[in-house]
Order: structure tokens, then C-alpha cells, then sequence
């Protein structure tokens, strides 16, 4: 019996989870994000919510027949709109954590914002592995720089030049002051191909959309929609309209 109800997706109450249902019936995907985040969600000189996470949202509200319903709240009330049902999920550069796993279940994940290997085009330094006998320009105290250390210890010979902003990395290397950056990877896209390109993803921190932990059908339905959006190459378009256009 436990293993059924736990099939069903069943709450403490023993209630199935009807997010799902309710979404569908409504008409509507609600969605929680704190507008204060660009290019991923920020609110215009009309008043609108625009940006990565709105037009990913409506691609897979699109994907489920659904239109969507925005909510801008503040990041420490995300959690606890998506806790009381005020909203559906969150969609919101939320990044799929373990300490959060109690209060959301993450969907497949949709961008990686870890450290990437940013070099001039057509530079034959893919990997770190590249990076011996070379610089590399990081921010300081960043999690590129702490990355950059660990390199340092794996190769025989590699500078590595600290500076005070990510932006200032990439700088060094359209300057030729440095051979490669390592930079975030909001701003790793921001900045392909301006005279530069993305190596590699060097590690990861992984953005998904969060849902209530019992909502698992829900969960399944948007797993769905980013495979069909990233196959498609829906995904792809949003990625170069807000990061490379």
C-alpha cells in the first residue's frame, strides 16, 4: 500500500498532489521569480517582467498548452510562495542546490552558470589541460580564481593574473594580456563572440525550474517540455536572444 500511494504521488494526507490538474484545468502555469536578477528576469521601463526566464517559461507553458501567470517576489519569499501554493513553480536562475531539496524538487537542469574557459577565437586552448605554459586572467577571490588555484597545483607552469572584475578578465584577454579567462558563465555568454568563444565549462552550478517536492507529475510534464525545447532548439534561441544577440 505505502509503495502504491507513493506511485500515486500522494501527500502527508494522503491527498494525490493535483498541481498538475490544476495547471491544466486553470489554464495557467503560475510562476514565481524575483525580478531583479538580468538578463534572466527584470522589469522594464513598462512595468513588464521580461527576460531568459520569462521567455523559458512560456516555452514550456506553450509546450503544455497553458499560458503563464507571473509573480515578482522577493528571493526569500520563493521558497515559501511555492511551500503555500501561491505559485506552480519557479523559474527564477535558481540553482538546483542540496540544501533546498526539502523544499522544491529541481527539474532537469537548463543553463549552467559554473566557471567556463573563455579564449580568443579560434584559439587552439580547449581544456585546462591547455592552459600549460599559458595565463589565464580571473576575478579575484572568484570562484574562476579558486578553480584557476587548483589548476596551478595540477600543472607545471601557469600565470595566473587576478584582477578586480570578471569583465576585467575577459579584458585581458581581448588585450592579449592574457591567454584565457575564467569567468562565470553568465558572463562567459555575454561575451562569445565578440572576438572571443567559450572553450569549455569547466565545473558546474546548474539552473533548473523548482517545484513543490510532492508535485511530481508536474515535474515529469516540465522535464518533458525542456527536452522538447532543447531539441528543438527553442532553447538555443533564448540562449543567443539574452545572452548573445
Amino acid at each position: 500500500m505505502i509503495v502504491l500511494l507513493a506511485l500515486l504521488g500522494t501527500t502527508a494526507c494522503g491527498a494525490p498532489d493535483r498541481t498538475l490538474d490544476n495547471v491544466l484545468e486553470r489554464g495557467v502555469l503560475r510562476v514565481g521569480m524575483d525580478a531583479s536578477y538580468p538578463p534572466f528576469e527584470s522589469v522594464d521601463a513598462d512595468g513588464s517582467i521580461v527576460g531568459f526566464d520569462v521567455d523559458l517559461a512560456n516555452a514550456i507553458a506553450a509546450r503544455m498548452g497553458v499560458s503563464t501567470e507571473f509573480a515578482n517576489i522577493s528571493y526569500d519569499g520563493l521558497y515559501d510562495s511555492l511551500q503555500i501554493g501561491t505559485v506552480d513553480v519557479l523559474i527564477s536562475a535558481l540553482v538546483a542546490a542540496p540544501e533546498f531539496y526539502g523544499r522544491a524538487a529541481f527539474s532537469e537542469p537548463y543553463f549552467n552558470i559554473g566557471e567556463h574557459l573563455v579564449v580568443p577565437t579560434g584559439s587552439t586552448i580547449t581544456t585546462m589541460q591547455h592552459l600549460e605554459g599559458n595565463s589565464v586572467a580571473v576575478e579575484f577571490g572568484s570562484g574562476g580564481d579558486v578553480e584557476a588555484r587548483v589548476w596551478q597545483r595540477r600543472l607545471a607552469e601557469l600565470d595566473i593574473i587576478r584582477v578586480d572584475t570578471p569583465e576585467a578578465a575577459v579584458e585581458a584577454v581581448q588585450s592579449g594580456e592574457a591567454d584565457a579567462a575564467l569567468v562565470d558563465g553568465i558572463t562567459a555568454h555575454l561575451v562569445a563572440g565578440e572576438g572571443l568563444q567559450i572553450a569549455s565549462a569547466v565545473n558546474e552550478a546548474l539552473l533548473a525550474v523548482a517545484v513543490h517536492p510532492e508535485s511530481t507529475a508536474l515535474l515529469a510534464e516540465i522535464d518533458h517540455a525542456l527536452v522538447a525545447i532543447r531539441q528543438d532548439g527553442t532553447l538555443q534561441q533564448i540562449i543567443e536572444r539574452w545572452f548573445n544577440p
